[in-house]
């Protein structure tokens, strides 16, 4: 039996979601309540989500369990054989997971106004006695930080929504002339990449913005058909 072990509100979480949907993989979630990270440490060491526990055996990131499943149920591929095009969804899904992330964290979480938008699913990960307003502040806290750290959250507001409409141009060129992001057939590239556009698309600066761009809204209505989060 799979277990995963995973925030909702995480866009890598819902990653780890689509993969196993995809490949048709049964499984149960055991949601992590934030402030009990620690009692997890036997599937997560480091106390990163998702987790995923695979009959006694823990395997933790998101990309490694996508590379976890694929070896184990390699009846529906999301890697391309071809290692050319293997490395090119290694490259997209690094760029969704290492770049695109920092600017969902920086934008629906660490920006207030997009935060309280967001506050009833990032409230589904505390504790009961948590109010609303304690957990925007937890959540405004630590997204800060984060964003911060990583530098994104030292740009202005205008250069990092500059910096995502790039992102976006850059995403409906590579899907010009394919359905997909790599190849003729669905990859790791697209599950990773829609993961964190459905975090970035809810926030007031991106979603008038998405409407540019129809042959992403049509490519990702196709993900979902196929790996539903």
């Amino acid at each position: 039996m799979i277990t995963l072990y995973q925030f909702l509100s995480s866009p890598l979480c819902e990653k780890a979601r689509r993969i196993l949907a995809y490949k048709g993989i049964e499984y149960k979630i055991h949601e992590v309540d934030r402030t009990k990270t620690e009692e997890l440490k036997h599937v997560s060491p480091f106390g990163k989500f998702p987790a995923m526990e695979h009959d006694g055996e823990a395997i933790c990131d998101s990309t490694d369990i996508a590379y976890f499943l694929e070896e184990k149920y390699p009846e529906k591929p999301l890697i391309p054989s071809d290692p050319l095009m293997a490395a090119q969804a290694h490259i997209i899904e690094d760029w969704a997971d290492e770049s695109l992330y920092f600017y969902e964290i920086t934008m629906r979480v660490s920006w207030e106004h997009n935060a309280r938008n967001n506050l009833q699913k990032l409230m589904e990960t505390m504790p009961p006695e948590v109010t609303e307003e304690q957990g925007l502040e937890l959540a405004l806290g630590f997204s800060q930080h984060v964003s911060t750290t990583q530098g994104i959250g030292r740009k202005t507001r205008e250069q990092v929504c500059a910096d995502v409409e790039r992102h976006l141009k850059a995403l409906s060129a590579l899907l010009s002339e394919s359905d997909w992001l790599v190849g003729n057939n669905i990859s790791l590239a697209d599950i990773a990449v829609i993961s964190q556009l459905n975090c970035l698309i809810p926030t007031v600066e991106i979603t008038e913005s998405i409407k540019a761009y129809p042959n992403i809204i049509e490519w990702m209505e196709r993900v979902d058909a196929v790996a539903p989060a």
